[in-house]
Parts: C-alpha cells; sequence; structure tokens
C-alpha cells in the first residue's frame, strides 16, 4: 500500500479535504476546521468571516481573507480588501487625528495596489488623498457613528463583501461546500473497514490518527498542532521541544494545558514548573540559558516527564502506517464504486475491505508479543567483553570506598575512602584543567586516558578522621570549585584545583557532622549524629535555623527543587519533610520499613535517600529493599526486594535521565532496574572484573557505592570494597538490558517524521 502509484491525484485529494471539514465540523473541532479551510484554501466558510465583520473582529476577518487571497492578486481581492479597511478606519476611536487612524490610513488603505483599469471609482481615486482628515472627508464618515449607524454599516459590508467574493476568480468553487450525506467519512471508513465501529466510537481515535498523518503529510503545521490538541489523542513531544527550543513557551504551555493541568499530578506540575523556569530564565538576562547543557537538560527533563505522566502515558505514541493510509484507502474505494455505480451494480460484496485502519491486525500483534514474551531473558553480564568498562588508574590500595561522585559536568570522578582519602580522576590533557568532555564509549584510542590527579604542590585532600571507629561517617558535597568533606571529624573545606585545605568548621567532638548537601543559593544542611539538623548561611557564616525531628543520628539529606522541601532519614527509621521557606515539618514517617515493606517483621536502617532527576519522587534505600514515594506526603508508589538469596544493597542510584535504577549488592553485583516497574533489566557480575587472572586467591570485591553520570544515562560509576573505582557502560548505543543498536536500521530522526 506504500507505492507512491497509489497517491490520490489532486481532485480526489481535494475530496477527501471535504469529508475531513465534515468531520470536523460535526464532532466539534471548530478551531482545527477553520484552520485547514484557511491551510488547504478549499473551503471559504462567507457566514464564519461574514461574522468576523459583524462583531468588528477586523483583524480575524483579515487573516481569513489573506489565507485565500491578497490585494495584489486581482481587481475584486483589491477591492474586498479595501471596503474592509474603510470601514475598520471609519470605525477607529481616534479617527480624528490619533495613531490608530492613521495606521490604518497609511499601512492599510494607501498601500492597496490600485490601477486605472481595476473599474471602481472610489479605488482609484483613493490615489489622490493624501492625508487623514482629507480621507474622513473623501469617505464622507461623520464626526460620531452610533451603534444602531454601526451595526447597518457593518451590515451592509456583508453584502457587498458576498457579491465581490461570487465574483473573484480567487474564491471560485470555494464559496459553496459540496452536498455530502451525513458522517460521510465515518460511513466511508466503516464500509471499508467493517470491524472498526467507529460510529459507537470504538475507532474513531484510529480515524483521528488517519487525519493527523494526511495533515503532516499535507504540512498542514497550523490545522494539525490545532487538531492535535482538540482531539487530545496524539501528544506530539517534538512539537513541544520545537516551541520551547523558539522561546514561545506561551505556546508550549497552551499546548501542554490541552492534555493535562497542573493540578492532575505530579509529573504535570513538574512540567508546568519547568516551562516556567524556562520562561522566567528567557527573561532575565543573567539566566542560564546562555548555558546550552542547561537549556538542553530542561527540555529533556520536560520530555522525560512527559514519558512518565499518566495523563499523557497513552497518548505518546503514533501508530506505524504505510505512506498516505487515508488517501489510499479512499483511493481504492472509489477505484471499486466507479464502474459498479456505472453499471447499475447495487451489491457490496466485493467491496475492498481492511482488517485494521491504523496500527496491525489485533490477531498478529498478539502473536508477535506473544514471540517476544516467550524469548525475553534477564541479560547477564558476566564477562568484560560483554560491556565497556574502564578501571581508573591508581598509585596506592586504599580502603573501601566510602563516597563517589562525578563534577556536575562530568569532567572529573571524586573518591573518599574510609582512610579519609580523596582521590580525583580527570580526563584533562594538561596540569590543573579539566577537560569538558567524558568517554561515552570508552576507548582509549579515542579520548583522553584519564589519570589521577595530583597538583604539583603535592598535597592530598585528607580529613581529620573521627575519634572512635563507631563514629566515623563519610560524607561530602561539591560547591564550584570547592569541596567539602568529613570523615566524622569536622568539615574541611578544599580548593580541587590545589588541593589546599582553605577552611573547617563544625566540632571535632559530638555533636558531629554525619550528612551534608548545599541547598540554592546560599545554604548549607548539615544533619549531626544527636539527630538535629543546622542550617547554615554560607555567606553571613551563621546558623540560620536548627530542625529537630530525629532521635538518632542523621544518615541521608535530600532536597528538592520542584516543592521546596527537605528530606531526611535517621537512625532511627524516621522520615521527615521540611519547608525551606518557613523551616517548618511538614509530614513525617515514624517507621519507613512498617510503612512501605512487605517484610514487616525485619528492621532495616534507611541508608540513602535520593530524589529523581525531576525533583518529584524519592527514592529510599535500605539494605533489604528499596521504594518509590511521592513528594512531598511520602505516599509509597512501589516497592522491591531483592530474592532472599540475595545479600544486602550497599547502594542505590538514578540515571540522569530517571529512566533506570542501579542497585549494588554485597554480592558482588549490580541490578539494573526499570525506575518506574522495578522490573530487572540487567545484572553485572562484577567478579568479571574484578577478579586477577589467572587467581588462586578468591577476593571477594563487591559495589560499595554507585554513582550515575550526569549527562550520560548508561554511564555508571562504581566504587569497590577494594579502593579501586570502576566505570561501566553498554556496548553500542543500546541502553543496559537492551539490544545493542551498533547498527542503523530505520529512520532514527527526532523530527516529526519518527513521530508520524
Amino acid at each position: 500500500m506504500g507505492d507512491s502509484t497509489m497517491i490520490l491525484d489532486e481532485t480526489n485529494r481535494k475530496n477527501l479535504i471535504f469529508l475531513i471539514l465534515q468531520f470536523l465540523h460535526e464532532e466539534g473541532y471548530e478551531k482545527s476546521l477553520h484552520l485547514l479551510e484557511q491551510d488547504s484554501g478549499a473551503f471559504f466558510d462567507y457566514s464564519y468571516f461574514s461574522g468576523f465583520i459583524t462583531n468588528g473582529k477586523w483583524k480575524d476577518a483579515e487573516d481569513y481573507l489573506s489565507a485565500f487571497t491578497s490585494p495584489h492578486t486581482n481587481t475584486f481581492s483589491r477591492k474586498m480588501f479595501f471596503d474592509l479597511y474603510k470601514c475598520k478606519f471609519s470605525e477607529a476611536p481616534d479617527r480624528s487625528g490619533g495613531s490608530e487612524s492613521a495606521n490604518i490610513f497609511s499601512n492599510d488603505l494607501r498601500r492597496i495596489p490600485v490601477f486605472k483599469d481595476d473599474g471602481f471609482e472610489d479605488l482609484v481615486e483613493v490615489i489622490a488623498v493624501d492625508d487623514l482628515r482629507q480621507g474622513l472627508l473623501y469617505f464622507k464618515i461623520p464626526e460620531k457613528t452610533g451603534s444602531v449607524d454601526k451595526a447597518l454599516v457593518r451590515a451592509s459590508l456583508c453584502v457587498d463583501l458576498r457579491k465581490l467574493a461570487e465574483s473573484n476568480p480567487s474564491l471560485c468553487g470555494k464559496l459553496v461546500f459540496p452536498n455530502l450525506n451525513k458522517s460521510a467519512l465515518l460511513s466511508l471508513v466503516s464500509l471499508i473497514c467493517p470491524n472498526s465501529n467507529v460510529r459507537m466510537g470504538g475507532s474513531k481515535e484510529d480515524l483521528i490518527r488517519l487525519i493527523l498523518q494526511f495533515l503532516h503529510e499535507a504540512k498542514y503545521k497550523n490545522t494539525l498542532h490545532r487538531f492535535e490538541q482538540e482531539t487530545k489523542v496524539f501528544f506530539n513531544v517534538n512539537y513541544l521541544a520545537e516551541v520551547m527550543k523558539l522561546g514561545e513557551m506561551g505556546k508550549a504551555e497552551e499546548y501542554l494545558a490541552a492534555f493535562t493541568d497542573k493540578h492532575a499530578n505530579i509529573y504535570s506540575k513538574a512540567m508546568f514548573l519547568e516551562l516556567q523556569k524556562l520562561k522566567w530564565e528567557a527573561t532575565t538576562p543573567s539566566g542560564s540559558l546562555d548555558n546550552t547543557s542547561q537549556k538542553t537538560k530542561l527540555l529533556a527533563s520536560v520530555g522525560m516527564l512527559a514519558k512518565k505522566n499518566p495523563a499523557l502515558k497513552d497518548k505518546l505514541s503514533f501508530p506505524k502506517m504505510a505512506k498516505s493510509r487515508l488517501l489510499t484507502l479512499m483511493k481504492q474505494t472509489m477505484d471499486w464504486w466507479r464502474p459498479h455505480s456505472c453499471s447499475n451494480s447495487k451489491s457490496l460484496e466485493d467491496i475492498p475491505v481492511v482488517p485494521y485502519l491504523c496500527s496491525e491486525p489485533s490477531s498478529l500483534k498478539n502473536e508477535l508479543n506473544r514471540t517476544k514474551v516467550g524469548n525475553c531473558k534477564l541479560k547477564e553480564i558476566n564477562h568484560p567483553s560483554e560491556c565497556s568498562s574502564l578501571v581508573l588508574p591508581d598509585y596506592w590500595s586504599g580502603e573501601r570506598i566510602a563516597c563517589l561522585t562525578y563534577s556536575p559536568c562530568g569532567d572529573y570522578i571524586l573518591a573518599l575512602a574510609d582512610d579519609a582519602t580523596h582521590k580525583l580522576w580527570t580526563w584533562s590533557t594538561g596540569q590543573n584543567e579539566f577537560c569538558k568532555h567524558t568517554p561515552r564509549v570508552l576507548k582509549e584510542d579515542v579520548f583522553p586516558k584519564p589519570r589521577l590527579h595530583q597538583p604539583m604542590s603535592g598535597k592530598t585532600m585528607k580529613n581529620e578522621i573521627a575519634t572512635s571507629v563507631e563514629d566515623s561517617t563519610s560524607c561530602f558535597a561539591i560547591k564550584g570549585s570547592y569541596l567539602f568533606s568529613t570523615s566524622g571529624g569536622k568539615i574541611a573545606v578544599f580548593d580541587l584545583k590545589s588541593f589546599e585545605r582553605v577552611a573547617s568548621f563544625g566540632s571535632p567532638i559530638k555533636p558531629t557532622a554525619t550528612y551534608f548537601i548545599f541547598i540554592p543559593v546560599d545554604l548549607l544542611a548539615v544533619g549531626l549524629d544527636d539527630g538535629s539538623i543546622l542550617i547554615h548561611c554560607l555567606s553571613s557564616r551563621k546558623i540560620k535555623e536548627k530542625l529537630d525531628g530525629h532521635d538518632q543520628r542523621i544518615t541521608c539529606l535530600a532536597f528538592s527543587r520542584c516543592f521546596n522541601v527537605l528530606v531526611s532519614s535517621g537512625a532511627d527509621g524516621k522520615l521527615c519533610v521540611w519547608s525551606t521557606k518557613r523551616w517548618l515539618k511538614l509530614t513525617s514517617i515514624d517507621s519507613i520499613q512498617n510503612f512501605c515493606t512487605r517484610r514487616n517483621n525485619v528492621s532495616s536502617l534507611v541508608t540513602q535517600i535520593q530524589f529523581d532527576p525531576y525533583q518529584i519522587e524519592l527514592l529510599v534505600v535500605q539494605d533489604k529493599w528499596i521504594s518509590r514515594h511521592a513528594a512531598p506526603t511520602l505516599d509509597c508508589l512501589r516497592q522491591w526486594v531483592p530474592d532472599e538469596s540475595e545479600a544486602a544493597i550497599t547502594s542505590a542510584t538514578y540515571s540522569s535521565d530517571g529512566e533506570i535504577i542501579c542497585v549494588g549488592f554485597r554480592s558482588e553485583s549490580i541490578k539494573i532496574l526499570d525506575s518506574m516497574t522495578f522490573l530487572i533489566k540487567c545484572r553485572i557480575n562484577l567478579t568479571a572484573f574484578t577478579q586477577p587472572i589467572p587467581s588462586n586467591i578468591r577476593v571477594k570485591v563487591y559495589p560499595a557505592v554507585v554513582a550515575a553520570h550526569p549527562s550520560h544515562p548508561s554511564q555508571i560509576s562504581v566504587g569497590l570494597s577494594n579502593g579501586k573505582v570502576i566505570i561501566l557502560q553498554p556496548l553500542g548505543r543500546g541502553g543496559w538490558g537492551e539490544a545493542d543498536a551498533l547498527e542503523d536500521n530505520g529512520d532514527n530522526s527526532d523530527g516529526l517524521e519518527h513521530c508520524y
């Protein structure tokens, strides 16, 4: 059916446009209806046009007329625009000499091209009118026009324009809508696809998709995107991204608002907030939109939120179908109908029918899905050749890696070991420089080899060690080119380029800092081992607030810019949510393991909490399970408990796009989960990468901490229990657990062609 010889000729194409126009009218898609009239130029709805004139909507009347003709086209068009402008000029509130009248007179009336053979005396003689007051006298416009006179003038104009339209070659054959049976297009579809039940609404959405494909192929972009909004069948993520890139945030908000509102769910709220942020930053001279990377992240964020949004989840995909599907179906039917109608045959037995309108037949689709399910198997990575890997160079064997992170730009990796020593690896080509790229496919012949960074001074970054082993808690956070870090003693501040310790604060004795994070723009939240949280103001170097909500030490902190809340977890099993505007506790859960877990009889410490990249859901990590919670209510959305045979969970993190969660285990493995369903996509056996070959000694090495690359969703770095750091990422362009996309077997364009 995709053969180009099947494409309709222009006459049948025009007939299909009329069928679509009738469908739009009957279904109440009025905005799409009149946009298609203008985009196609097939039908000039004079009643719609005269309604603008009757209501004094001169701009709308001019825009509608301009879609079909212009003052330069012919004499009748010139006269129509001239009479339209003349009436608009006569009703201008400041016609005695103000700016509106002057603009209409100079920009509209005086710019109409006129010729001696136009045949309309008033049109030709306007050339002699030089100024505004002459125009008032020439057009015989009185100083005041009553409301009754205004209505009569407009009605008279409608009559005159109708006569001009009927004589206008540009509108010839476009003023009368063809006589069609009611619901002609729906009837046609019912005829060629008897199982569609379009009259019952069963496949009316399929017909809408066929029309969307036709509009896209015909390049009726205005109608296309308005029709998407009015029907709400297909949410065009690419169009939304396009208008966002152009900075048309009002149009982007209007498009999104047609499908959902900010109160529908947390994803919708976050999408509107991101649009507002882009809109605000675009109007701020010092806004971060000058940073292409930041803008790209915001655009990607909206796209990923759309994929997760339950209000949009069934509207994001467009079925694959043969080119010009609706046109082809109509042509097949017409080719059959003409000879049969000429022979007066009333039988419909041999009329061409199709088993489906848009996608594949359901029986075939179900069969294909059942092959897929039968062959579905967890992907295991048990050999270095099965994924890209790189062990970062290290000149001394260190203690277990306690903390690990990429820089915000991904140009270096920083680790903190249990012996309070920091290690920093860069892809820099020069001393004290940080490279602005990092390997996506880890090949040394393509990318610079990473190196363990060491400044010329020979200094190392090492924290004060806790006075007792049980008090030892490691934590760090990066702000600009400075590192804030602790290993149970004071919080040290290091210059990341020189490794020089520039400051330290806090107490070396109890209560000591156990966890801290930065809160925009100038705050540092520090959790202590007595369960309290101190809010430091960095500029004033004063404590702004003290939060009391936990009975035992703080184990983790997380901040959501989407909701402006701080979440804390404690060794007492509590989760607390704090407002960062008034520093009040909004809600708390006293026993997280009893709140969510299926293993209520097992007590487990919350070791980590993290907001997803869109700041709307909270990942809670314990050594025996992980769970997702809605913010700021902490409602449990989903929980995952590993197999009984699996060893304790050591660490877990979201990927940069929030699509997957990487979970490390003491059983020397990493599991990659789908973040929404918690289904396992892949299992990585780390023994394949950590054991020397050959080896007679079995050394157990497990992933102590896992970190995700800030912009490459599939790349992770793993801090090991033996002090080493290894980088892992799938082969080719496929994700974890997906087939390797090393070959391009089709059109992978991100444009509209890919959607339709």
